[in-house]
């Protein structure tokens, strides 16, 4: 049975009745000259509405002159482009996952750590299988508040580094010919992190250091605390009598890059923080630290910081973090610091010694970003930085004005 309701040249809505009951839509339409017929549907899954609105977009093809029939073949390749579109967009999960495998293949040193903290506080919060294209602004302030309310707030402010940084390594990825994850597509059109405040007021530049003689306090009385091992004990010492060497890049290190003959030991890119070789000058009182290190290393580990239980895997700077915590518990009326203290401790007690301000950036690796530097200068500084550190170990050894009968501190510790 045909519809009659439908205007000339529009095409018609048609039923047709089955012996077994069961009833048919078609749309029947002439097209130069020829009759031709599009199923709609079976009733009661098409109903009589659903059909009359197909119809209705069919009779408007034929106004404009186009062949329902290839408009609807064109409409249903774009619906399976769409939903396999929909099918490539990545998770969540696989933002987080293809962001820090670019930070490991780029080197950098920390990708597990940032893993590690997006991984527990997103997912808390968002569920991993979550498209990234459909994470807004909200989920964000979400995850973030809950770090605030637990007073994590300067945490809170790493946290959303890391989201920002991961949104915007999405929002290249799926252009980007490099790109590991070629089969999944993120289709971000902004970073919802970018509209998120950083806690500026958590963020304060660290302004305290020790006093020469706090200094020298607290390297003979460190080894003394319980719980704190000889191998961190030596990590302290070596780290001031570098002046303010990273303990990462110190750990981290193995035998092979010390030269006993030139003295000297070489933080590779691997391991340096800048990626750019760092030759470390090593003064007497460096090389006696190391050559006992070397004796006690009796389980030959090619680190110069084993772990005690694995030994072949170097130290954890986190256990150099915990013995500090040891420390200031057995030493209460000890000045307060955190491992990062020593560093800025370092610098501001060789800029006492009249050392320049370029060269103990030098020393203690920082990248410099002048352009001389970064395209063209590759001197090592190797003399200025040894006579700058003998200087140095000339005044932790209290021998700045007398280079006889001397203990140094490390060895009365």
């Amino acid at each position: 049975m045909w519809d009659k309701t439908s205007e000339r040249g529009s095409g018609r809505l048609g039923v047709k009745v089955e012996t077994s009951g069961q009833k048919i839509f078609y749309f029947r339409f002439y097209w130069e000259g020829k009759r031709s017929f599009i199923l709609l549907g079976r009733f009661p899954e098409m109903s009589l509405a659903k059909a009359r609105q197909l119809i209705h977009d069919y009779a408007g093809n034929l106004k404009e002159s186009i062949n329902p029939k290839t408009a609807r073949e064109e409409q249903a390749i774009q619906a399976e482009i769409a939903q396999r579109q929909k099918e490539l967009q990545g998770s969540i999960e696989q933002l987080i996952n293809g962001y820090t495998t670019k930070m490991r293949e780029d080197g950098k040193r920390t990708w597990k750590a940032v893993l590690y903290a997006l991984e527990k506080e997103v997912y808390a919060i968002i569920p991993r299988s979550t498209k990234a294209n459909e994470i807004t602004s909200i989920h964000i302030k979400r995850i973030l508040a809950g770090m605030i309310q637990r007073d994590a707030v300067v945490v809170s402010n790493r946290l959303r580094s890391y989201l920002m940084a991961a949104f915007n390594y999405g929002l290249k990825a799926d252009n980007d010919p490099a790109n590991h994850q070629q089969d999944v597509l993120f289709g971000l059109q902004m970073n919802p992190v970018s509209v998120i405040p950083k806690q500026s007021a958590a963020e304060k530049p660290g302004t305290h250091w020790l006093k020469l003689d706090q200094l020298l306090s607290l390297l003979g009385d460190f080894p003394k605390a319980p719980k704190v091992g000889r191998s961190v004990s030596q990590l302290l010492n070596l780290c001031v009598y570098t002046g303010g060497q990273r303990p990462y890049e110190l750990v981290s290190s193995r035998w092979e890059a010390i030269n006993w003959e030139e003295k000297t030991l070489l933080i590779v890119p691997e391991v340096s923080k800048n990626k750019r070789n760092h030759l470390i000058p090593l003064t007497d009182s460096a090389i006696d630290m190391l050559k006992q290190l070397q004796r006690e290393n009796d389980q030959q580990s090619a680190f110069i910081f084993p772990q005690r239980v694995k030994p072949e895997q170097h130290l954890r700077t986190d256990s150099f973090a915990q013995a500090i915590i040891y420390y200031r518990k057995h030493f209460p009326d000890s000045p307060s610091f955190i491992g990062r203290d020593i560093r800025r401790t370092c610098k501001t007690l060789m800029g006492e010694l009249g050392i320049s301000k370029e060269l103990r950036d030098r020393i203690q690796n920082h990248a410099l970003q002048d352009v001389s530097s970064r395209h063209y200068d590759r001197y090592d500084y190797l003399a200025e930085k040894r006579d700058a550190l003998e200087q140095w170990d000339r005044r932790l050894n209290g021998t700045e004005y007398t280079t006889s009968n001397v203990v140094s501190l490390f060895r009365r510790a």
